[in-house]
């Protein structure tokens, strides 16, 4: 083989290796071509319908806003008609207002009135009650006055039943003591004496004098006592006593005044129960 040849077959090869480079580089890149015409076209579609639905998009607003104007306009209708509705009523409540400030002026001038009125009848009412004060309390006074007035008559009721009683016992005694001394009167007319020359009374006759045993003593072998009553309360010598038991009122005996001194006298006792005299017993001169 010639060397020209050899030349050539080498050529030949290395044109062959890049032809296969070249045809290997274009094949990559038509292949790269294509994707990037894919992507381009996807988003050139994708953009396309961004854009469709943002034209949509403005219309459904545009048709929104639309409707919202005819809506505020029927509403600005509306609001004007309302408007003018409320222009009559408040022009309505104006004269009302006016009317009630008239009314209210009156009423001011009536409520000061009364105000007036209504603290005068305060005043009376305080007026009254400080009179009602005064009246229940001179009403508790009297009430106390009565009460101690209906005690002091009672008592001197009590009193003077008790003292018509002793009244009448005395009027009785005395009716008693004038029919006795009627007898007595008599019995000394029929014995021939005389008033003047009448010996005191010491036995029925004697006056009625009250006293106690103070001691018992004998003296050969007769008893004797001596009482708490003297001259002093008219005791004479040859009065006789009674001598009582003081708790059962039981008589026990006599005792005869033999000795007398101011405020003591001394006699003899005899009776039925001598031995039951004691210290404390009492003697009377009447029973």
């Amino acid at each position: 083989m010639s060397a020209l040849t050899k030349v050539f077959v080498v050529l030949l090869v290395l044109c062959s290796l890049m032809l296969s480079a070249a045809v290997v580089v274009f094949v990559n890149r038509t292949e790269d071509y294509a994707k990037i015409a894919k992507n381009i076209a996807d988003k050139a579609a994708a953009s396309e319908a961004a854009l469709r639905q943002e034209v949509n998009d403005k219309a459904t607003a545009w048709q929104t806003a639309q409707d919202a104007a005819k809506s505020a306009g029927d509403m600005a209708a509306k609001l004007k008609g309302d408007l003018a509705s409320l222009q009559t009523d408040v022009s309505k409540r104006e004269a009302e207002i006016a009317d009630l400030k008239s009314k209210m002026a009156m009423s001011e001038l009536t409520a000061s009135q009364l105000t007036a009125a209504l603290k005068a009848s305060e005043d009376q009412k305080a007026l009254q009650g400080s009179q009602i004060v005064e009246l229940r309390s001179g009403a508790d006074k009297f009430t106390k006055s009565n009460g101690e007035l209906n005690l002091a008559l009672s008592d001197a009721s009590n009193k003077l039943d008790v003292m018509t009683r002793q009244y009448r016992y005395q009027q009785e005694q005395l009716a008693q003591n004038q029919s006795e001394i009627a007898r007595l009167s008599q019995l000394i007319k029929d014995n021939n004496l005389s008033l003047n020359t009448a010996p005191v009374g010491i036995r029925a006759g004697a006056p009625a004098i009250n006293g106690v045993v103070r001691a018992i003593k004998n003296i050969d072998n007769i008893p004797y006592a001596t009482i708490s009553v003297g001259s002093s309360d008219n005791v004479a010598k040859g009065m006789e006593f009674k001598v009582i038991d003081r708790d059962s009122g039981t008589f026990l005996g006599l005792l005869t005044v033999e000795s007398v001194e101011p405020n003591e006298a001394t006699g003899r006792l005899a009776g039925p129960k001598l031995s039951d005299i004691k210290a404390g017993a009492e003697v009377r001169t009447q029973l």
